[in-house]
């Protein structure tokens, strides 16, 4: 509850901005009150022309990006690597973007961060089909910008990040039909308190997927076949060889559950070293310690304007 508000309440004033750029980029490029002003006019309505100037411009950048097809590289870099595995890996890896059709995923999330500052892509694991318990690695995109938020992090990619979200909000009819034994009626959510206008209205009901670190400590042990390992891998090993140095370290888990804010659905570990949220990074820069995202649109938006006026 605390991580969700304070990621909500960091950036409000930054995805108001965001949410302003995408409207205009759609052609609602007059401010209502005017539109309003000029429409309702006693004398008679005045013309409201929109003439679109900047998605050309987008569409330019977007094209040129996929003429370039982001996809991944393996490379060898170590001793212990060699270039058939990375071809192994790269056919891998290959197959998975295909069978993703991650190229919808790439563009989504890069057009995102061209219009508005951001966009973001991320990574699941589904069952092959229904009759089966093999899990598959799919890239999905994240249609709605709005509706994911990382925790803290430096890396434009996100990648340091130590939590982050994606929500959908259901209205109450389909909650209780997707989830039948979860909690649902207006006063389960009374004891959000302070935290209820971010989980829950009076019409809809928030659930979110919510992906952390779980932190164990533990000692690692050098020993003397030159190998690394964990104490508690080591205590399990038949045959000990002996150690020649110690070091305290901390394992990393990742953790996903799915909850509303009052109960968590489901949970389980989610097998990787990462929160499997990607983002992607338009324009950045950092303002009294607060960062700033935009695109093409935020820069244009008065010029814009004032040719829209003139015209009309």
């Amino acid at each position: 509850r605390d991580r969700l508000k304070r990621a909500i309440d960091d950036n409000t004033e930054l995805r108001k901005k965001e949410k302003d750029d995408l409207i205009f980029s759609t052609l609602e490029q007059w401010p209502s009150d005017i539109r309003s002003k000029r429409e309702g006019d006693p004398n008679g309505a005045r013309p409201c022309l929109t003439i679109d100037q900047i998605n050309q411009y987008i569409v330019q950048v977007v094209n040129d990006i996929r003429q370039n097809r982001p996809s991944v590289k393996v490379r060898p870099v170590d001793d212990n690597a060699d270039i058939k595995t990375a071809e192994v890996f790269q056919g891998l890896i290959r197959h998975i973007e295909d069978q993703s059709v991650a190229q919808i995923a790439y563009m989504t999330a890069a057009e995102s961060a061209v219009r508005v500052g951001e966009g973001y892509f991320r990574f699941i694991t589904e069952y092959e089909n229904d009759e089966s318990f093999n899990q598959v690695i799919k890239i999905r995109r994240c249609q709605d910008m709005f509706s994911v938020y990382l925790g803290p992090h430096m890396m434009p990619d996100g990648s340091d990040a130590e939590w982050g979200f994606i929500f959908e909000d259901y209205p109450e009819e389909v909650f209780r039909r997707m989830y039948p034994d979860a909690k649902y009626h207006q006063t389960d959510f009374d004891e959000l308190e302070d935290f209820r206008s971010y989980w829950n209205t009076e019409k809809k009901i928030r659930v979110a997927e919510y992906f952390y670190f779980d932190y164990q400590d533990s000692d690692l042990h050098y020993t003397e076949d030159g190998k690394t390992v964990l104490d508690d891998a080591y205590i399990k090993q038949e045959d000990k060889s002996a150690i020649s140095k110690t070091r305290k370290t901390r394992k990393r888990t990742v953790k996903w559950c799915k909850l509303t804010g009052i109960e968590i659905l489901d949970e389980r570990d989610w097998a990787g070293k990462y929160i499997p949220i990607v983002k992607v990074t338009g324009k950045e820069s950092f303002v009294d310690g607060k960062l700033v995202l935009w695109g093409l649109v935020r820069p244009a938006k008065d010029t814009l304007r004032m040719y829209n006026y003139v015209a009309s």
